[in-house]
């Protein structure tokens, strides 16, 4: 694997040490929650990934991760949202998801919100009751990929966070 402090398209990116209030990844810099625990990326791709421990509900910790594409590396956006809409599944059919699309510090942001069955990458069958809260920010030359999945509950009591670490949100 990459060395950490490496991945990314050649960006820094945060690691276990170091300040705990900010996350740093694909040039961009945010804000975070100290309750936001690094951990060691589990797939190829991620760049960064942190447990995501509900707040003042008794649910099981979600999962927070970032992946950066150069150029057109990782497909076009609208492309990447429909799929990651299509892994909530409700019934038989993608659970309805809720699409915008806004802009923080002059790049565009594109935003999904799910819930339902979540058929993850590689996942063995569907794990119910499930959320999750993405944006796809266009950066310069780059797109930078995050999104926070986990039990509804969970995800729930880190809307908030989530929302601010976007809209606190700079490039480098």
């Amino acid at each position: 694997g990459v060395a950490p402090g490496q991945q990314g398209g050649g960006f820094p990116v945060s690691g276990p040490d170091g300040d705990q209030t900010v996350v740093e990844v694909g040039g961009l810099v945010m804000p975070k929650p100290i309750t936001w625990v690094w951990t060691t990326p589990t797939m190829q791709f991620r760049a960064l990934q942190y447990a995501v421990p509900a707040i003042g509900v008794n649910s099981p910790a979600a999962e927070l991760v970032f992946s950066v594409f150069a150029g057109g590396e990782g497909g076009p956006v609208e492309a990447n949202v429909t799929r990651w809409a299509n892994q909530f599944r409700e019934g038989d059919g993608a659970a309805q998801a809720k699409r915008s699309v806004r802009e923080v510090a002059g790049m565009k942001v594109h935003l999904i919100e799910s819930v339902g069955a979540y058929m993850g990458m590689g996942a063995a069958a569907p794990r119910p009751g499930y959320m999750q809260l993405g944006a796809i920010v266009e950066a310069p030359g780059r797109n930078v990929f995050m999104k926070i999945v986990g039990p509804q509950a969970t995800v729930e009591s880190n809307r908030a966070a989530f929302e601010a670490m976007l809209a606190g949100m700079k490039a480098k």
